[in-house]
């Protein structure tokens, strides 16, 4: 039985690249979901300077978002975002281990920091405005993740058998929604924090307020395209990275309806910004239209340096996806939802792959 739904992966797809055009046309940054998410999780007191509060918004946004989804949208509606727990292993879907979440959480954490990127950043973000540095990471990753997927052995110690455990269940949802409501307690905070001693000018803090809003958009549309292209669902990426099914009929191509749709409107995006409009646009512009011009810029990677630190590091990204069929976004949403794996062994090795990844970037 196929899975294929290139309805709505394309739907989903769009809405991930519109998360990603509000992103750059509000505020100037890119939508690389992995960098958002680590720098804010490993040094969540600097999401509370001024440059960086918009991160921490984000991260609430998506969260809250995510876990508003899961209690409007039920299993009987056609976009239910969770993982279907009535699958059986006759399915022939692979359900991923305990050591399996620990290793593939590792590897993302890791790789995305050495190399920069995940699926959105060079992916959505890098593919839309033709980076040839990012056309190497999403060739790369996208390479080591079908090839993990299909070579990776059912009965292996990194797979398992689905049982209850790995679903939500009552005790784990409560600890995903205090993840939420922790996060949007923080957001809170900042939001009513006073800016003491004038350190900030009347323009800049006025595009500091601004672009929390948009940020806050963007994670909410980010959030509900995660769930309605069906990404959040760990089965629709090994369907799509496991070629093998190919020969039996089960491949499910959405991931690529996912990706075109997604890099179609975040292109659309970028032509409004000076340097890549590819067609011509007299009308490009060199800063954020809704920021002051004064204080405010687009913030899009420069680097065209294809270097081994970007090779490996998406390599080994590639890898922890196959694995485990989860990159930082989804990952962050099946938090939200209660997933105990999820948060109990991909998420802390995921962080300590990052941490470890940092340091070994004064290597290169």
């Amino acid at each position: 039985m196929s899975l294929f739904s290139p309805v709505s992966g394309l739907v989903g797809g769009s809405l991930i690249g519109l998360s990603a055009a509000t992103l750059l046309l509000g505020n100037g940054e890119v939508l690389g979901c992995s960098g958002i998410l680590s720098s804010t999780m490993l040094n969540p007191l600097q999401a509370f300077s001024s440059e960086n509060k918009w991160k921490l918004v984000f991260m609430s946004s998506f969260l809250v978002t995510s876990s508003l989804y899961n209690s409007f949208v039920t299993e009987s509606d056609e976009y239910y975002a969770l993982e279907l727990a009535k699958i059986q292993p006759s399915s022939n879907i692979p359900f991923v281990s305990d050591i399996g979440y620990v290793i593939a959480g590792f590897l993302v954490g890791f790789g995305t920091r050495l190399g920069n990127g995940c699926t959105s950043g060079h992916g959505i973000c890098g593919l839309a405005r033709l980076s040839k540095r990012s056309f190497a990471a999403v060739m790369t990753f996208m390479a080591t993740g079908i090839a993990t997927a299909s070579l990776c052995p059912t009965d292996s110690f990194l797979r398992d058998v689905p049982d209850s455990s790995m679903f939500p269940n009552e005790s784990s949802s409560v600890v995903g929604k205090c993840i939420c409501a922790l996060v949007a307690a923080a957001c809170l905070l900042l939001l009513v924090k006073k800016i003491k001693g004038g350190i900030l000018k009347v323009k800049e803090e006025a595009n500091d307020n601004k672009s929390v809003l948009i940020g806050a958009l963007a994670a909410a549309i980010f959030s509900v395209g995660l769930a309605i292209s069906g990404m959040v669902k760990q089965y629709k990426v090994f369907g799509f990275l496991d070629v093998k099914r190919m020969a039996t009929g089960t491949w499910d191509g959405t991931l690529a309806f996912v990706m075109g749709g997604g890099v179609v409107v975040s292109a659309a995006g970028y032509h409004w910004v000076k340097g890549y409009n590819y067609f011509g646009n007299e009308k490009a512009l060199s800063c954020p239209p809704l920021l002051d011009q004064s204080c405010s810029k687009f913030n899009v990677p420069s680097n065209t340096v294809i270097d081994l630190q970007l090779l490996l590091g998406s390599a080994m990204f590639g890898v922890g996806w196959g694995l485990g069929g989860l990159c930082p976004g989804p990952a962050l949403f099946a938090a939200a939802s209660g997933y105990p794996k999820v948060m109990y062994y991909w998420w802390p090795a995921n962080l300590v792959g990052v941490f470890l990844a940092k340091q070994a970037q004064k290597l290169f």
